[in-house]
């Protein structure tokens, strides 16, 4: 009789577990980021509809809580600085782009990284500083009835959201 052990499959460390774990989550922000800065408008930082406008301006669910109306109402206000937002939304596609170039980059050029990462957040701010004001002044010409029923659908709509969570 053999005395033989078998031994054990040699398990990849905790370090090997945690940098699979972080290139993926960064693979996963980089393909969203890009995915939805290039199916949200054209490459040229056209917008497909009000609701991508809604999207862009950092509106999220409140725009969607808002009648159509009242997003052609935002959009109206927002038309003038068309050319501008465009090129904001543009900004933001080059800075998500540099990211993903820093992120292939061998070695990892964590300072390119963290410089792209630090412009997007400069770009998506400023997009959302619109949107905001833009709401804002929708919202201030309102009266009373529809502003509560805005809220109405907000909170069912984040409700929705917390009971499928």
């Amino acid at each position: 009789m053999s005395n033989e052990t078998k031994a054990a499959p040699r398990r990849a460390g905790r370090g090997v577990k945690i940098a699979l774990g972080v290139s993926l989550a960064v693979n996963l922000l980089v393909l969203g980021a890009v995915g939805g800065a290039v199916l949200s408008g054209g490459p040229d930082g056209r917008m497909h509809d009000r609701l991508d406008m809604m999207r862009s301006l950092g509106l999220g669910p409140l725009g969607m809580a808002l009648h159509r109306d009242d997003r052609d109402e935002i959009a109206a206000r927002i038309a003038a600085d068309r050319a501008d937002l465009q090129g904001a939304r543009r900004a933001l596609l080059e800075a998500t782009l540099a990211f993903s170039a820093a992120v292939t980059a061998d070695p990892f050029d964590r300072a390119a990284a963290a410089a792209a990462l630090e412009a997007q957040r400069g770009h998506v701010a400023g997009l959302q500083e619109r949107g905001h004001a833009a709401l804002l002044d929708q919202l201030e010409a309102m009266p009373q009835a529809a502003r509560e029923a805005f809220a109405d659908r907000l909170r069912r709509a984040l409700n929705r959201h917390r009971e499928h969570r």
